[in-house]
């Protein structure tokens, strides 16, 4: 019997990383008898996933096209598998009309703990969209938590409720150990012949210091290249911790508090009990740490040598940058002079290697 499966988010729910899953291991997939349609991944590991293969753009969004259903349907039918399976968070402002596309689907979404999802839609809007404010701790900041909005659309259609399973996304309750295993468990799909099942992170959030360093150097304005590569060179900063909250602990008492009756509410308006083990454990799970967002001249000085080991030409531009527009102000003062030694020491250090390298080979040569 054939089936089709349709995972559609939530934002920030590891989508990204199951995607990029998918995608290296197509082979094995359609060994296995399910098909999932190419798509591109960016260096990062994001993509918008399997989007075009049930939609069509209109503008900038992505609107349920007959067209590219079609098309797709011959595909899978054409490959011989039993399974269709596609993955795109971009399905989940359409999945009511993508619902009357496909009558005979299933549909798989995730909830994150919306204090979780607050932070790390905070940390993504500073590493993506030049964000240059402190974190705001409000359910309505930065376009509200958990995407509820579209969620709530989506289980306002019958066609979608119906053929919708809603599970948590909170490792202890994951089928399996992970992400993975727990949407293929959930799916409906033999994972026997799929072997190793473990997940690469992808798209990795930053430490506080690469944070706040690129939030401060949000303000410059080096072009969508130069922020690339600097996003990818702080993802690999060492410095600073990893595990914190930009969350004072009454603000997350507060919140929790509010997260939790928002949770309640959505389990009795649409009678779902699925995510009631993760509200359980929410209100009984520490914070992390506390960290405010506050770098020592050193700790900035450290985050800036670091860029500068691992990019040497992004170091240059952002010290010229910031010589040539003085009129700009930093969150960090300091990240001028940082920048301005650190672009010197590696104007200095060719000729030094170059000397190393021709004394060498004159070494060499007089033997």
């Amino acid at each position: 019997m054939k089936s089709i499966v349709v995972h559609a988010g939530l934002p920030k729910t590891g989508t990204s990383a199951v995607q990029a899953f998918f995608s290296a291991n197509r082979d094995t997939l359609a060994e296995a008898g399910i098909h999932y349609p190419q798509h591109r991944v960016d260096q990062n590991g994001i993509s918008a996933g399997n989007a075009g293969s049930l939609m069509e753009r209109s503008g900038h969004l992505f609107v349920a096209s007959a067209h590219a259903v079609a098309k797709t349907l011959e595909e899978f039918a054409a490959s011989g598998c039993h399974t269709l399976l596609l993955s795109s968070e971009a399905f989940l402002p359409e999945l009511p009309g993508i619902a009357e596309l496909l009558p005979q689907a299933r549909f798989v979404l995730y909830v994150r703990d919306p204090l979780a999802f607050l932070e790390s839609d905070y940390n993504q809007r500073v590493k993506r969209l030049a964000h240059v404010d402190p974190f705001e701790a409000s359910p309505g900041a930065y376009g509200g938590w958990l995407g509820h909005e579209h969620l709530y659309h989506a289980l306002d259609s019958e066609a979608v409720r119906s053929r919708l399973v809603l599970r948590p996304y909170l490792p202890e309750l994951f089928v399996g150990g992970n992400l993975l295993t727990d949407l293929l468990d959930t799916a409906g799909i033999d994972t026997a012949e799929l072997g190793d099942l473990s997940l690469k992170r992808v798209n990795l959030s930053y430490s506080l210091h690469a944070l706040e360093i690129k939030r401060a150097l949000n303000v410059l304005p080096i072009g969508p290249q130069l922020q690339e590569r600097l996003d990818v060179h702080l993802q690999s900063c060492p410095l600073g911790p990893t595990t914190y909250t930009l969350m004072a602990p009454a603000e997350h008492e507060r919140l929790r508090k509010t997260a939790d009756d928002e949770l309640r509410a959505l389990a009795l308006r649409y009678d779902i009990d699925s995510l009631e083990p993760m509200r359980e454990l929410l209100r009984e799970k520490p914070p992390k740490p506390f960290r405010p967002q506050q770098l020592t001249d050193d700790e900035v000085d450290a985050v800036v040598r670091h860029i500068a080991i691992v990019g040497k030409r992004l170091t240059r531009r952002i010290s010229q940058t910031l010589l040539e527009h003085p009129e700009i102000e930093l969150v960090y003062p300091s990240l001028r002079d940082s920048f301005a030694a650190a672009a010197a020491e590696l104007d200095r250090a060719p000729a030094g290697r170059q000397q190393r390298r021709w004394g060498r080979w004159v070494s060499r040569r007089s033997r």
